[in-house]
């Protein structure tokens, strides 16, 4: 069960704030025409994934890589994982770095260092203890937390669209 809410999460997490994104930069047809698109070519990679670990009977890229291409590509899958891995981590740091400003109204002189306190208490508060337990299911929990808190930002997301959809000053990217 904690697997399943991980993958939740981290799919809900990442492509949440992506999708107003796309519909602003391709419109209102366009865009939910690429997020279908995207999320059928997302379905047949998983299915492709899951053929694949059917087939090897493993579970793991680097298992599956192994037992198909052999230990060079098993060692190349594991530095994407981990280089997928740190970008996503990036980017979650650099979004509350310039969210949690503006969402509590914080007034401060200097925003670089304000968004660097961010980050930091970002990082070792929330990032640290999440990558201390060696047992996944200790992390159901957060899981949880992960896509409880996903569904609310798709929420607020729709939310702030529809609500200022006309106030084209209120985009500021």
């Amino acid at each position: 069960m904690g697997s399943v809410l991980s993958l939740i999460a981290a799919t809900l997490g990442a492509g949440t704030i992506s999708f107003g994104y796309a519909v602003m930069k391709n419109g209102y047809i366009l865009g939910p025409l690429l997020i279908i698109f995207g999320a059928f070519l997302s379905y047949y990679t998983g299915m492709l994934i899951v053929k694949c670990s059917e087939h090897t009977g493993r579970t793991r890229y680097e298992d599956i890589a192994l037992k198909i291409y052999g230990p060079r590509v098993a060692r190349i899958t594991s530095i994407l994982n981990l280089i997928c891995l740190i970008g996503f981590e990036i980017s979650y740091i650099v979004f509350v770095s310039k969210a949690v400003p503006e969402i509590f109204n914080i007034n401060y002189d200097n925003k670089f260092i304000l968004k660097i306190i961010c980050s930091i208490i970002y990082s070792f508060c929330i990032l640290l203890p999440m990558s201390i337990p060696r047992n996944v299911s200790a992390l159901r929990y957060f899981s949880l937390a992960g896509v409880l808190c996903s569904m609310y930002l798709s929420l607020a997301v729709a939310g702030v669209f529809l609500k200022n959809k006309n106030d084209t000053d209120y985009i500021n990217f």
